[in-house]
């Protein structure tokens, strides 16, 4: 007498080697689109102090005697994504969807020179906060021009800046331009974006310094 089917079978072993072999290919398939994790960076160092501002003069202001407002900054269109947009020969730029900004370029910027000033001159950001009658206020306009980063070769940042004392007039207007070499021990993403922050640290000291001799009383200069 013939014994009937096992039903309890896995549908694992009734599969044909065809099924399996396709099932085995939509496998891979899933697995290659998959996209890897994305990275983020930041352009506020791990201490959040300029370099060299610890022998910059005006450095130990007392923060009762003004305040700065940092406006929020303007940066071109081109780079201004959540993705790292690089610099490749040619002419061609690539955007970078696994390397991203932890906040819009233009709010990094912003905070990484708001905490820059408030650390470095010792005075409190009030933008966009009311502020008691009577208080100087050094009103901070920053405008970027040039933001580019070239994976094992350099970084450039070009900006006009100008410091406004409220009450008064406009206290001084400057043209940043610098490049700092991105060819570290991996001439990758990591190097540039390190070369980009000391840029900006580089610009945030500029206009410390500004806001500084111009506390003090003096006339402040464009710095070279």
């Amino acid at each position: 007498m013939t014994s009937p089917p096992d039903m309890t079978r896995s549908p694992r072993r009734c599969a044909t080697p065809m099924a399996r072999a396709v099932l085995a290919a939509l496998t891979l398939v899933l697995a290659g689109c998959a996209s890897p994790p994305s990275r983020f960076y930041t352009l506020t160092d791990d201490t959040g102090t300029p370099a060299g501002s610890a022998a910059t003069s005006g450095a130990n202001v007392p923060a009762a005697r003004y305040a700065v407002e940092v406006s929020p900054v303007a940066v071109p269109e081109q780079v201004d994504r959540p993705q790292i947009v690089v610099t490749r020969g040619g002419g061609r730029v690539d955007i970078l969807e696994e390397s991203r900004w932890a906040a819009p370029l233009k709010t990094e910027l912003t905070s990484t020179i708001s905490r820059k000033l408030t650390q470095h001159l010792g005075a409190m950001d009030v933008y966009g906060l009311p502020r008691a009658d009577g208080l100087t206020v050094y009103r901070v306009s920053t405008s970027v021009q040039r933001f580019e980063s070239v994976p094992g070769e350099q970084a450039a940042l070009a900006a006009v800046w100008s410091v406004r004392r409220v009450p008064g007039d406009v206290v001084l207007t400057c043209r940043f331009a610098g490049t700092e070499m991105a060819s570290g021990s991996t001439g990758g993403i990591d190097d540039v974006v390190a070369a980009q922050r000391r840029l900006v640290d580089r610009l945030a000291l500029g206009i410390g310094n500004a806001i500084a001799t111009s506390a003090q009383g003096a006339t402040p200069h464009c710095e070279r």
